[in-house]
């Protein structure tokens, strides 16, 4: 089931293809074992677009596609009916301390069922501000905070969805907070460790989401990652994670990751 990740050309200051949205900002992920580290926490999508770049600012329109909780809980609906692309706009500042990014998503959410005679849309909106300081000669700390309504499909690989259907078919935009906060520390010439802790907090209607749906999410990382020749990464990390659904019932994990990389 082969997927494409990233494909793209660039035109002068012009992006057309497949990318990181415009409203993510790569550069301030944490080093992790795992490929995404502050997943609950983090902007993390791919998808088509179009993205203006001059200077500091950028701008996107990008793939509208729209995920939906049924009334009462149930399986994720995913809808492509928007007539509308989502709207994305970033502002980088770049100083000798460090860097520093706001971003801003608007989109339409949009869900048609001629079955159902549901034809039903909705304004989704978000804001996300990332930095990356320096912290004396080689460490540093990265911090995102993210938070809107309607983004779900944005943030934390979809912990949330981005509305729910209520007893008369509209659409309900659902309300999420997330962020994370990571120190890398490097003790010496190619080793190196960082700490990561992230969360999600989904702000849920459970007289129409059911009580089944995602509430929160959170992890705590801790790693050591040594690179003993150019590009290639050994190292180990040990997680602690728990997540919580709008019943109360929820559920931990403790989970040790080996791992070795090779960067190319």
């Amino acid at each position: 089931n082969p997927a494409l990740r990233r494909a793209f050309v660039t035109i002068d200051n012009w992006l057309i293809g497949q990318e990181w949205t415009n409203f993510q900002n790569t550069a301030v992920l944490p080093e992790s074992a795992d490929f995404i580290g502050a997943a609950e926490g983090t902007v993390f999508a791919r998808q088509v677009q179009v993205r203006y770049t001059r200077g500091p600012f950028s701008i996107s329109v990008e793939n509208p596609e729209t995920t939906v909780t049924p009334f009462s809980g149930g399986a994720r609906i995913i809808a492509d009916d928007s007539s509308l692309p989502d709207f994305t706009a970033r502002y980088a500042v770049a100083q000798p301390w460090g860097d520093l990014q706001f971003a801003g998503l608007l989109r339409q959410l949009k869900y048609q069922n001629p079955a159902t005679d549901i034809d039903s849309t909705a304004t989704g909106w978000g804001l996300s501000a990332s930095t990356k300081i320096k912290v004396g000669a080689k460490d540093d700390l990265r911090l995102m905070v993210t938070g809107g309504e309607g983004i779900g499909r944005y943030v934390g690989l979809n912990f949330s969805n981005d509305a729910v259907l209520d007893a008369s078919g509209e659409l309900d935009a659902i309300g999420v907070v997330a962020g994370f906060a990571a120190y890398r520390h490097v003790w010496a010439p190619g080793w190196r460790s960082s700490l990561i802790w992230s969360a999600q907090k989904v702000d849920n209607d459970t007289s129409v989401t059911g009580l089944a749906v995602n509430r929160s999410a959170q992890s705590i990382h801790a790693n050591l990652i040594w690179s003993p020749v150019t590009a290639f990464d050994v190292g180990a990390e040990l997680m602690f994670a728990d997540r919580e659904i709008e019943s109360g019932a929820s559920g931990d994990m403790t989970r040790l990751i080996l791992f070795a990389k090779y960067g190319f």
